[in-house]
């Protein structure tokens, strides 16, 4: 999808991620994120369509856990993952994170 389509604002944001889904727990980084989701690099992605779970701390040392989907998976790239629940104090801080990038 070109950077200009998209439906929410990214910010690049580089920090480590731990993951687990489909029976694979992991630990890697994020390279970006937005209020709908994350993309996480990661050589064996999980395939599109697996509920994952992610742990990830913000530069403002706030961490989010946030159950998601991965919407897309490009093998030896990384992943995108939808948020598909985050709590409403989460939602605010990655806003806030967002915004100020």
């Amino acid at each position: 999808m070109d950077r200009e389509q998209r439906a929410s604002k990214r910010a690049k944001l580089v920090t480590e991620v731990q993951y687990e889904g489909a029976g694979v727990r992991a630990q890697t980084r994020i390279s970006d994120i937005s209020m709908l989701g994350v993309f996480i690099d990661a050589l064996s992605p999980l395939p599109a369509g697996s509920n994952i779970r992610v742990s990830f701390t913000l530069p403002s040392g706030h961490v989010i856990d946030a159950e998601g989907l991965v919407v897309h998976s490009q093998p030896r790239i990384g992943m995108g993952v939808a948020f598909k629940s985050l709590s409403g104090e989460n939602a605010e801080r990655i806003r806030e994170f967002v915004d100020s990038a």
